[in-house]
Parts: structure tokens; C-alpha cells; sequence
């Protein structure tokens, strides 16, 4: 009888702890899968806006063609949660835009290098964020 007493007073809490611990687990596992979820749907999201720059022709040539690729491509950014990967992209965002203000001044060609190298860029790091890599070393261009 003080056997089963005893096993009732442990079995009760050591059930509790486990319970917690698999609850615990359970919600980190969930919430790790939404932002691998949000995550990946801002890197197509982003990849598309790149995409549709370099196969319609799209040259950003007025303000605000640049202003909304610029917003787009930000929103896009925001929604990864490290704070390097953000700025790496961000960074990368504003050289193509940078690049389409300046083209008047330094040519086409400056500009499509430019933009090629920082789109790049951001397909090298979008793809070590989503394999869970790290970010590789910026092009020294």
C-alpha cells in the first residue's frame, strides 16, 4: 500500500515535468515552422520582384518606379527574423536602386552590373538562410 502511495506522489509530478517539456517542444517546433514558412514566402515573393526586373526589361528609370520596387522588395525583407540576413538584403535592395538613380551618370552597362552582382547577392543569401547556412562572405565588388 505505501508503494502505491509513494508511486502516486512521484508518478503525479514526473507526468506534469513530461507533459511541459512535451508541450514546450511542441509550441518551439510550431512556431519555428511559421517563420521557415513566412520566410519562404518572402524569398519568392522577393525572387519574383527580381524576376519580372530582369525579364520584362523593367529599368526603374523614374522615382517612383524605384520607390515601389524599393517598398516591395523591403516588405519582402522584413519578414526574416535575423537581423544579418536583413541587412545583407536590405543592402543589396538599395544598390539596385541606387545603381537605376546613378545610371544617367555612369551608363546601361555600369547599371546592369551593378544590378546583376547585387542580385546575386541576394539569391546567395536567401539561399543559406533557407538551408539554414550561414550567410556566405559579400562579393568584394
Amino acid at each position: 500500500m505505501s508503494e502505491a502511495i509513494i508511486g502516486g506522489l512521484i508518478g503525479g509530478p514526473l507526468g506534469a515535468v513530461i507533459a511541459l517539456f512535451g508541450n514546450y517542444f511542441v509550441i518551439r517546433d510550431t512556431r519555428w515552422g511559421r517563420e521557415a514558412a513566412e520566410e519562404q514566402k518572402a524569398a519568392v515573393t522577393l525572387l519574383g520582384l527580381l524576376r519580372r526586373m530582369r525579364d520584362q526589361g523593367r529599368s526603374l528609370t523614374g522615382w517612383y518606379e524605384q520607390e515601389q520596387f524599393s517598398e516591395d522588395c523591403m516588405t519582402s525583407v522584413f519578414a526574416f527574423r535575423d537581423r544579418r540576413v536583413r541587412t545583407r538584403l536590405a543592402a543589396s535592395v538599395h544598390l539596385i536602386t541606387r545603381a537605376a538613380m546613378t545610371r544617367h551618370a555612369y551608363g546601361d552597362e555600369a547599371m546592369l552590373a551593378v544590378t546583376h552582382v547585387a542580385a546575386h547577392d541576394i539569391r546567395e543569401c536567401l539561399e543559406a538562410r533557407l538551408d539554414r547556412r550561414r550567410l556566405p562572405k559579400p562579393n568584394d565588388e
